[in-house]
């Protein structure tokens, strides 16, 4: 009937009454017999009913305060969302209850991050994962991933706020249905089973986040951009084109605190790509083409270090790899993310590299032949004006395929100014022994001639 520790606290209540009585027997019993026994009574009285009183309100709180029915949080929004929840349901939220759930007294971190801390301690025992997968509990999972983000370079507490707040659709998402014993086997632990109520989702977690008032007194540049990047943590495809780049950064620190959970516990991200996961990238790289490369900055008027590319006409598209890669990154799913090892992408040569250029070899995009150079990694080192252009990907966009793509395309201005493939000293001295051989062949055939 009650929780193991509500039991606990009867029982010692009942001791502490037990011993009260018996010492007031045999203080009566074997003590001084000319003790005032009208006093020792009043005295008695006293301490029996403050005892009583003791022992009867736990006994009151255990039966009727469970502190598990419905309250109200200015969360009962009625509608159902893309996912399939209903929400014409009032939500519990009462161990947000401030005198049930301290907050951290640490002065070093904002006071929604405390606010953060002091709910998610009310879920020490509830389950990250339901499935078994992963056998942390919420709060262990949320809190080694706050305890990461922390220690990323140019993270605050927005972004720290954020990784407290993106589960928090857990809480009502997973439904507790708890098997109670008799006060009489106080020492049987309540056995406590969880099932799916809803789908857990940014959307939930979001809701629940702004029903906090220590949030709600943050400016709203900030709250917008938190909820943004907790919203569609799961769903970056949908993230709005027009948010705040705050929003985006902190989509981007979120994950990286959990891949660096994963680090810290031995899990390798890199190599767990399978040819599944291959395929799955190259689909959804042909499914996100012509919208990631329309967002891309490669109009040939105002070129700069910052471009990422330029479209030199005639459907000749000459971009930075480590740009594209990034475009392609952000609408990923963070689960294929996370197998790419994508979240680390600095502009230097990555291990995704070749999946990329082997998905645009195979959806016919690639030219590995440019300017009389062929390259065998997909890749070329190319200066446009005075700009240099290293590990550049070329491609070729098709009147035909990607029309609407090229329409827009073509409709920059014109490109006018020079490319050049730049040469490696490998390529080079590939070329000029080529070369070499060329002219020796020439000479043995006119020697031969004469």
């Amino acid at each position: 009937m009650y929780d193991p520790k509500f039991r606990m606290a009867i029982l010692i209540s009942i001791a502490v009454t037990l011993f009260t009585v018996i010492n007031v027997i045999f203080e009566y019993v074997v003590g001084d017999a000319n003790f005032m026994f009208d006093d020792y009574m009043v005295k008695v009285s006293s301490i029996g009913s403050a005892v009583l009183s003791g022992f009867i309100f736990v006994l009151v709180c255990t039966k009727f305060i469970t502190f598990e029915r419905f309250r109200k949080t200015g969360f009962e929004p009625v509608f159902r969302d893309e996912t399939g929840t209903g929400f014409n349901f009032p939500v519990s939220l009462s161990k947000y209850l401030p005198d049930i759930i301290a907050e951290p007294g640490n002065n070093n971190i904002h006071p929604v991050e405390a606010e953060l801390l002091g709910f998610l301690n009310g879920y020490r025992n509830w389950p990250y994962d339901i499935t078994g997968q992963d056998s942390d509990s919420l709060y262990t999972h949320t809190y080694k991933q706050w305890r990461e983000i922390r220690q990323i370079p140019n993270t605050s507490s927005p972004h720290h706020i954020a990784v407290l707040a993106q589960d928090l659709a857990k809480v009502f998402a997973y439904k507790e249905t708890r098997k109670r014993f008799p006060t009489s086997q106080f020492w049987k632990q309540d056995k406590v089973a969880f099932s799916r109520r809803c789908i857990e989702h940014g959307g939930l977690s979001s809701f629940i986040l702004g029903t906090m008032p220590s949030f709600m007194a943050m400016p709203e540049r900030t709250r917008r951009a938190i909820l943004i990047a907790v919203r569609f943590r799961d769903n970056p495809i949908y993230i709005p084109a027009n948010c705040d780049p705050l929003a985006l950064e902190i989509y981007e620190s979120i994950h990286m605190a959990a891949e660096k959970v994963q680090e810290a516990e031995g899990i390798e991200a890199q190599g767990k790509a399978s040819p599944e996961d291959v395929k799955h990238l190259e689909a959804e790289i042909n499914s996100f083409f012509g919208s990631i490369i329309r967002g891309l900055e490669v109009n040939p008027a105002g070129q700069s270090s910052k471009s990422d590319g330029v479209y030199i006409g005639d459907g000749i598209l000459i971009a930075r790899m480590s740009n594209i890669v990034r475009a392609f990154a952000a609408a990923l799913s963070p689960q294929l993310r996370r197998r790419f090892v994508m979240w680390r992408l600095d502009g230097k040569p990555h291990p995704c590299w070749p999946v990329f250029v082997e998905a645009f070899r195979s959806m016919g995009l690639l030219v590995e032949t440019f300017q009389n150079t062929k390259t065998e990694n997909g890749l070329f080192d190319i200066k446009i004006g005075e700009k240099e252009f290293i590990n550049s990907i070329v491609l070729k966009i098709d009147l035909v395929s990607q029309a609407e793509l090229r329409n827009s395309l073509d409709a920059l201005p014109k490109f006018s100014g020079l490319t050049e493939v730049v040469q490696n000293k490998t390529s080079l001295k590939e070329e000029i022994t080529t070369a070499a051989n060329s002219i020796d062949k020439l000479l043995t055939q006119a020697r031969d001639a004469l």
